[in-house]
């Protein structure tokens, strides 16, 4: 008796039933098989072992699941270049430090060398002004005297911080300021900077001028102490604020895609008992080579959030930033920011950030916690952000802003398809294709 098999309509066999003796006995023979069923059989064999690669592909196994690798995965490190470039790297975020002057640029690690985002943060100079209008916070047109950074010699000193397993917990990075420079650039300040273009020889902020060649004498900053100390942390850090009364304020660092910055200035030689100090923060939204993606500022305020480009020409000089009181009890937030968030498809990528409290420290040892306010201005090339500290005479001042990347945030898109999996799926193709040939031929020999 001859039947189809109902396994497969593309396949079918004969069966024969006979007797022997008191018994029947049912025999399947595979008679043929078609074209058709070796295709099918192929394709059915062929997507389910594609199905196992894609899981490979994708999926860690048990062992690159557990603690100590993803500890491994978020460690950061820290090396230097022969020039003095210092880099900081976790598995998100990538810092690379100018040895010549308080500067970071970060992006995410997946794009390689910042090519599609990058963003920038000076520490370009320090101002004292007398606040004329009493607004709080700093106009050029009230500065008594000033220096920019680069006027001075810094030393930039790195390295780690490691727990009991050797793993890195802290990588830190530390701008201390030493000598006067006689290599410094004026041509991003002087169209703005009062005196500058002064002719009267008794002006604080000149020394002397030959000929029209203004040379000015930053020598009265020589004792000045000033350091950039940066921290980026494997986890999540929480911190106080704490003076003599106790905690003032409480925050987070989080691990792994936020640098910290604890900005110390000590020995300041005020000319006024009345004056304050302002250190320029200068802030550059999109400074990575490829010009695919345009970012913009925006700036968390309490009026509102207000937007701003570096390429922008802001006519006010010193317009005052609220400090944003998000549950409005009349209280600044802790913490104030400026997102850094992608034109086009309004991405939010980044955050410049700062407590709004500094320790100050007196000379007698004591320490109080004052506001920091702010003030700022585009000028055509970055964002002028001015922190605003209290009269500290011979004492000291402690604050602290970072630098934040958005996890997951990155426009890296890492490339698909067969060429660009890892090494192991292919040896999985490789086991896959063995088993198609040996059923193939299995097929065929009966």
């Amino acid at each position: 008796m001859r039947v189809f098999s109902p396994l497969c309509p593309a396949v079918y066999s004969m069966v024969i039933i006979y007797r022997k003796g008191n018994a029947w006995s049912v025999n399947y023979y595979l008679k043929r098989t078609t074209l058709l069923g070796n295709v099918l059989l192929l394709s059915i064999l062929f997507l389910l072992v594609s199905s196992i690669v894609t899981v490979n592909a994708f999926t860690f196994s048990d062992d690159e699941g557990d603690d100590d690798s993803k500890d491994d995965e978020k460690e950061p490190d820290e090396h230097r270049d022969s020039d003095g470039t210092v880099w900081i790297q976790t598995e998100i975020m990538t810092v690379m430090l100018n040895p010549k002057l308080p500067s970071y640029q970060y992006w995410y690690t997946s794009d390689a060398n910042g090519s599609l985002t990058r963003f920038m943060v000076n520490y370009m100079m320090i101002v004292e002004f007398e606040d004329a209008n009493g607004d709080g916070v700093y106009q050029p047109s009230e500065t008594i005297a000033f220096a920019p950074l680069d006027a001075f010699e810094w030393s930039l000193q790195a390295g780690a911080i490691t727990n009991e397993q050797g793993q890195n917990t802290e990588v830190y990075a530390s701008y201390t300021k030493g000598g006067l420079s006689e290599d410094w650039e004026d041509d991003w300040f002087e169209g703005w900077m009062p005196g500058y273009e002064d002719e009267d020889e008794n002006h604080t902020l000149l020394a002397s001028e030959e000929d029209d060649d203004h040379d000015y004498d930053f020598s009265r900053f020589k004792f000045m102490t000033m350091r950039f100390y940066g921290h980026i942390y494997m986890d999540d850090y929480n911190g106080t604020v704490t003076d003599d009364e106790g905690v003032k304020a409480n925050y987070t660092v989080l691990g792994g895609v936020e640098l910290k910055i604890d900005i110390e200035i000590g020995n300041f030689p005020f000319l006024s008992n009345t004056s304050r100090v302002a250190v320029l923060n200068y802030l550059r939204e999109d400074v990575a080579a490829s010009e695919e993606y345009d970012h913009h500022f925006i700036l968390h305020e309490e009026t509102g959030d207000d937007e701003h480009d570096s390429s922008e020409v802001m006519v006010q000089l010193g317009e005052e930033f609220e400090d944003h009181d998000e549950d409005d009890d009349g209280i600044a937030d802790t913490m104030q920011e400026i997102s850094l968030v992608e034109a086009t498809t309004d991405v939010t990528r980044g955050f410049y950030r700062w407590l709004d409290t500094a320790v100050m420290t007196l000379l007698n040892g004591s320490q109080v916690a004052v506001d920091v306010s702010a003030s700022y201005w585009t000028d055509g090339s970055a964002l002028l952000l001015f922190f605003i500290y209290s009269n500290f005479d011979g004492g000291s001042i402690l604050h602290d802003p970072s630098m934040r990347l958005v996890e997951g945030a990155s426009p890296y898109t890492p490339p698909q398809g067969l060429l660009n999996l890892p090494l192991e799926s292919y040896a999985v193709i490789g086991f896959v294709i063995i088993v198609i040939a040996g059923a193939s031929l299995a097929i065929k020999r009966r």
